[in-house]
């Protein structure tokens, strides 16, 4: 039986293609889950994180799979929410002002104008 025998640079090539496909597979799996989970930007990120990191090596494509997929999967933190200080005025409140009150240049102008 004959001894299989790489060179570098083909233990190089054949660790790089391994490693692409490690990363292909964890980012499909990180694209589908936050697709799901209606975190998109995560999904993309950890795709394309993982697939162009994991053919430089697949140890950092399995970190970055594990990181998107924490983040992904991570309840979002209702500390801020909880806060008596924001409670009193939501998002919602903030933006239904009446802007009536607001100065236009127009305003401005014609209220001189009248005086």
């Amino acid at each position: 039986m004959q001894q299989i025998k790489f060179t570098s640079n083909e233990f190089i090539i054949y660790g790089a293609i391994a490693g692409g496909i490690l990363g292909l597979v964890l980012g499909i799996i990180i694209l589908i889950l936050g697709f799901v989970k209606k975190k998109r930007s995560y999904a993309v990120f950890g795709f394309l994180g993982s697939v162009l990191l994991g053919p430089v090596s697949g140890i950092l494509s399995i970190i970055v799979a594990a990181i998107f997929i924490w983040l992904i999967l991570k309840k979002p933190n209702n500390s801020l929410a909880n806060s008596p200080d924001l409670a009193e005025e939501s998002d919602s409140e903030f933006f239904d002002e009446d802007i009536s009150e607001v100065a236009t240049p127009e305003s401005k102008t014609s209220d001189s104008e009248v005086s």
